[in-house]
C-alpha cells in the first residue's frame, strides 16, 4: 500500500504534464487556424473591394446610346451626336476623344435594319487609389478588424503608388488581388502585421473554456492528492492514536494491578502501612485513568454544540495550588513554581472542573515535554490567564503552528520515548474558545510558554 502511495504522485504529475501538453496543444492548433482564416479574410476583403470598385468605375464611365446603321460612315467610324448634333462622347470623356473606331460594330450594324442600344464603357489608364482604399476600409470594418495595413499599386513589377492606414509595423504579411478586372501588369497588393490581438480575440471564447477545462481538471488531480493525502494522515494518526492510548491505559491499570497483587500479599502478614501505600498509589493511577477518559470523552463533545460550561467562582490561589500539588507529586526531579500576580483578585467565576483539566493538561505536557525549570503565572483581573513557561527549546516554529491540531504530535522519528493522545492541547484550545478565549504558544529566549486567556465576567 506505501509503494502504491508513492507512485501516485508521479502518476498524477505524468497526468497534469499531458494534460496541459495537450491543452497547449489544441489552443496553438486554434490560433493557427485562425490566423489562416484572418490572412484569408483580409484576402477577401481586398478581392472584394477591388471587385466592387471596377464595378462602381463602370457604371460611372458607361453610356447607352441608340444608334441607326445610316450612322455608319464610308470610313468606316461611327459619328455618335446627340439632337443638337453635339457630340455626346464629349461629355463623358477627355477632350481628345471625338469618334469611336469600331469595325466590328460596324460589320454588326450592317446587318441591322432595327435601331438597336449600344453600351460603351470607357476605362481610365489608372487606379483612384483613395476611392480604392475607401472601399477597402469598408470592407474591412465591416469584418470588424481594425488593423494597419500598407496597400502599394504596381504596374509592370514597379511600384507606382501607396497608401498606408495606421501606425507603420515591420513584420507583416502580404496578399495580393485577385479581381479578373485588373490589367495586364497591374497588381494590387496589401501588406498587413501579424495582428495576435486580433486573432485572440477571436479565440478569445475557445481560449477561456480551454483554460476553464485545465483549471478544473488540475484542481480535480491536486484535490484527490490532497484527499489521498489526508486519509493516509488520519490513518497514521488513528494507528498512533491506538498505541498511545493503548499504552497510557495500560500503565495505570498494570500499576493497579501489581498494587492489589501486594495487597493480598501483604496481607497475610498484616502490613497495614504497605497496604495504604498500594492503596495511594492505586487511587492515583484510577484518577490518571479517570482523567484520561474525561479527556477523550470532552473531546469529542467539544466539536458540537451539546457542550455547555458550568461557571462557578472559585478561589483561584486555592484552585490553582491543588492542581499544581497533585502533578509535583508525580514529578519530583522537576522545579515546578506557582506565581500569582499582585493584582490579581481573589475569586473567579469559570468552569473549574474543565478549566482545571486545561491547565492540567499544559503542565503535563511541560513536565513531558519540557525542561526541568517550570513556572506558572496566573493573572485574575480583567482577564483571566493561565501561563506555563518550561526551559524546553526543542520545538520548532513550524511545528509551533500545529501543536494546538487534534491528534497532532510533534514528529521525533521512530523515537517514542513518550507518550501521548495528542489530543492535550486540542483540549485546550476548545475549552478557552468555549469560555470566549484564546490559547498561544511562545518561543522566546530558549523557553516555551503556554497561555490561556479568557475575559473575565
Amino acid at each position: 500500500m506505501e509503494k502504491l502511495y508513492r507512485r501516485i504522485p508521479y502518476l498524477l504529475t505524468a497526468v497534469i504534464i499531458i494534460t496541459i501538453a495537450m491543452q497547449l496543444f489544441w489552443g496553438y492548433s486554434e490560433y493557427q487556424k485562425n490566423s489562416t482564416g484572418f490572412k484569408s479574410e483580409i484576402q477577401q476583403a481586398l478581392d472584394v473591394a477591388l471587385d466592387n470598385y471596377f464595378v462602381e468605375l463602370a457604371k460611372e464611365s458607361s453610356i447607352s446610346v441608340k444608334a441607326k446603321k445610316e450612322l455608319l460612315t464610308e470610313s468606316g467610324k461611327i459619328i455618335i451626336t446627340g439632337n443638337d448634333s453635339q457630340k455626346i462622347i464629349d461629355k463623358i470623356h477627355p477632350e481628345s476623344i471625338k469618334e469611336i473606331n469600331v469595325k466590328e460594330l460596324s460589320d454588326s450594324l450592317k446587318i441591322l435594319d432595327e435601331i438597336k442600344d449600344i453600351y460603351i464603357s470607357v476605362n481610365k489608364d489608372f487606379i483612384d487609389f483613395k476611392k480604392l482604399k475607401t472601399l477597402l476600409d469598408g470592407e474591412l470594418n465591416r469584418k470588424e478588424y481594425t488593423i494597419p495595413y500598407t496597400l502599394n499599386y504596381y504596374k509592370n513589377d514597379s511600384l507606382f503608388a501607396t497608401a498606408h492606414k495606421g501606425n507603420s509595423f515591420s513584420k507583416h504579411f502580404s496578399a495580393k488581388g485577385k479581381s479578373t478586372y485588373l490589367k495586364t501588369g497591374e497588381s494590387i497588393e496589401i501588406q498587413f502585421p501579424n495582428a495576435v490581438k486580433t486573432i485572440l480575440k477571436k479565440s478569445l471564447l475557445s481560449i477561456f473554456l480551454s483554460l476553464l477545462l485545465t483549471v478544473a481538471i488540475l484542481f480535480a488531480l491536486f484535490y484527490m492528492l490532497w484527499v489521498m493525502k489526508r486519509q493516509k494522515q488520519l490513518s497514521e494518526i488513528k494507528d498512533d492514536l491506538i498505541s498511545n492510548i493503548t499504552h497510557e491505559f495500560k500503565t495505570p491499570i498494570s500499576t493497579i494491578g501489581a498494587a492489589l497483587e501486594s495487597i493480598r500479599n501483604f496481607n497475610a502478614n498484616n502490613d497495614t502501612e504497605k497496604t495504604n501505600r498500594y492503596l495511594d498509589y492505586s487511587n492515583q493511577q484510577l484518577e490518571k485513568l479517570g482523567k484520561m477518559v474525561d479527556q477523550l470523552m470532552d473531546t469529542a463533545l467539544l466539536d458540537t454544540n451539546n457542550w455547555t460550561l458550568n461557571r462557578q467562582t472559585i478561589d483561584v490561589e486555592e484552585w490553582a495550588t491543588a492542581i499544581v500539588e497533585n502533578y509535583k507529586l508525580n514529578s519530583a526531579e522537576k522545579n515546578i513554581t506557582l506565581h500569582l500576580s499582585d493584582n490579581s483578585q481573589k475569586e473567579a467565576f469559570i468552569d473549574s472542573f474543565h478549566l482545571g483539566n486545561a491547565f492540567g493538561a499544559l503542565l503535563d505536557n511541560a513536565i513531558k515535554y519540557g525542561g526541568n525549570q517550570i513556572e506558572i503565572t496566573i493573572e485574575n483581573s480583567v482577564v483571566f490567564s493561565i501561563s506555563v513557561t518550561d526551559s524546553g527549546n526543542s520545538l520548532k516554529k513550524e511545528q509551533a503552528t500545529k501543536v494546538f491540531d487534534k491528534f497532532y504530535r510533534v514528529p521525533q522519528g521512530n523515537i517514542h520515548n513518550v507518550k501521548g493522545s495528542g489530543i492535550g492541547l486540542y483540549h485546550v484550545k476548545k475549552i478557552a474558545e468555549k469560555h470566549l478565549g484564546t490559547a498561544k504558544i511562545s518561543l522566546k529566549n530558549n523557553a516555551t510558554t503556554f497561555t490561556i486567556s479568557i475575559p473575565n465576567e
